[in-house]
């Protein structure tokens, strides 16, 4: 009977380990999906549990191996949902009329500091003057997070009005984000997403990284003012090459 266990154990660890391998041969995948193929399901709060039947019934038996795990679901700006697929998988989704497109999650790298010229913008002449400051813009920023704290960028502007009627953002608090003291009419909405990092390297390490919209890295706090930093913030890099900063739309705001 010993032995016996002990068989068992032995394949229910192989078992365990060849799961393991397969869902490490998967990744995170945005899958945009037709919006008459969308499912609508009735509450909405189960959406992303239709796109789970729908991903069952897409996928051949042959290939339906490891069972694809919905991440999050879209039905405002994008329909369709994020998700763990095999190569395999996403090929076969991509093959699909209701899909218009797969985009596999990646590490975007730093591509300039001169966004304007980059851009092939003027500030005398074309889109940069005609927009006004974007002042009926809410900019959208997905990156580490936002440090508004103390940040001139992201102070309150009088002259700012509020945010459009038809928006929807919100701020969430978190033990570390206190959202009644960071939002304000320039800073419009600040939320956290965090499984397709954890689906992609480990869980977050909580006393370093934090799961709320602080943030800890620095990087999307610098990205926002530079898309949409107010005008006139004194700036600097540890006291060398003193000057002002602007954001690219400085009439915007941002969540």
């Amino acid at each position: 009977m010993a032995k016996l266990v002990r068989v068992v154990c032995v394949l229910l660890a192989a078992v365990a380990g060849a799961a393991a391998a397969a869902e490490a041969d998967a990744m995170s995948y945005i899958v945009h999906v037709a919006e008459e193929h969308a499912p609508r399901p009735s509450p909405p709060r189960l959406l992303a549990r239709a796109y789970a039947s729908f991903l069952r019934d897409s996928l051949p038996a042959g290939i339906s191996r490891p069972a694809p795990r919905v991440l999050y679901s879209y039905a405002h700006a994008a329909t369709g949902f994020a998700a763990r697929l095999t190569e395999r998988q996403a090929a076969h989704l991509a093959s699909q009329r209701s899909v218009l497109a797969i985009v596999p999650d990646a590490t975007q790298q730093l591509q300039t500091t001169l966004s304007p010229s980059f851009l092939g913008l003027s500030a005398s002449s074309g889109l940069l003057p005609r927009s006004n400051g974007a002042t009926d813009v809410v900019i959208g920023v997905i990156d580490s997070g936002i440090y508004p704290k103390d940040r001139a960028s992201f102070a309150a502007d009088a002259s700012l009005p509020p945010p459009p009627r038809k928006f929807r953002g919100t701020c969430v608090s978190t033990p570390s984000f206190n959202a009644s003291a960071y939002c304000n009419n320039k800073l419009v909405g600040a939320r956290f997403f965090y499984l397709g990092y954890e689906a992609a390297h480990c869980r977050l390490n909580e006393t370093v990284e934090s799961k709320s919209p602080l943030d800890t890295v620095g990087h999307g706090t610098h990205t926002a003012s530079t898309a949409a930093g107010s005008a006139g913030v004194d700036a600097s890099f540890f006291d060398y090459a003193k000057g002002k900063a602007i954001g690219m739309a400085p009439g915007a705001r941002y969540l």
